[in-house]
């Protein structure tokens, strides 16, 4: 079920300029897990209610990157999470309800999204735990885009897919799970991109003191750590 968008809370920054996709407009979709199971492999430093902050902060600095990118349309999160749904609602997403007993997993529920994202357009699907993510990078995956029906920006251990472009919805099948890069990769025509800002998404302790080091201050994901005193929690885990 596709639901309408709340009111706008927050003001939007201004939209970097990027490369549309052969002249169409690109919806991002943006998946997000159930928070009661989200960043579990952070259970050694941090409570199930701070991981639950913490997904939430890094959703709201993806959606931010992705609104401040020109040539990128309205992002779609999908989720089966209620308070995600909310919290999506009130950034000015759509958002699709995954769930009403449809299994599949994550790849079924992207191409059910991708179904009610407007006829014809291509699709970018950008996963929701990419705190350094900037409209600049996003400007360059769009514009790789214009070039390759599939563009894939690898996770930083360079097995999973942090940022997939795909032009041609009705060819959408992604293939997200272990490994994924690689079968990205070997679709026809697929092309490549190194992005350091997107290479690095949230999975382990390892990863959240990178993106400690790194995150702008004044982000929600700056912010939440501070609140969380999570840096120098950090340095004792």
């Amino acid at each position: 079920m596709l639901r309408a968008p709340g009111p706008h809370r927050r003001g939007r920054p201004p939209r970097t300029p990027g490369a549309a996709i052969v002249g169409a407009v690109p919806t991002p979709l943006v998946p997000v897990k159930a928070l009661a199971t989200a960043k579990g492999r952070l259970g050694p430093a941090l409570t199930p209610v701070e991981r639950r902050l913490l997904a939430i902060a890094m959703l709201e600095d993806v959606v931010a990157a992705v609104q401040a990118t020109e040539g990128l349309g309205r992002p779609v999160v999908v989720s089966p999470d209620r308070e995600v749904w909310r919290r999506a609602d009130a950034i000015g997403c759509r958002v699709v309800e995954e769930g009403g007993g449809l299994d599949g997993g994550l790849n079924a529920s992207l191409v059910r999204a991708a179904a009610a994202a407007p006829t014809g357009d291509p699709l970018v699907v950008v996963a929701a735990d990419l705190p350094l993510a900037t409209p600049d990078a996003f400007g360059r995956v769009l514009a790789a885009a214009a070039a390759a029906p599939v563009v894939v920006v690898p996770s930083r251990d360079r097995t999973g897919t942090n940022v997939l472009a795909w032009r041609d919805p009705g060819s959408f099948r992604p293939a997200f799970g272990p490994g994924s890069a690689d079968r990205h990769l070997a679709l026809p025509g697929a092309a490549r991109l190194d992005e350091a800002v997107l290479a690095l998404d949230v999975d382990t302790v390892a990863d959240l003191r990178a993106v400690a080091a790194r995150v702008d201050p004044a982000s929600v994901t700056g912010r939440r750590l501070r609140d969380l005193r999570l840096p120098a929690r950090l340095e004792h885990v």
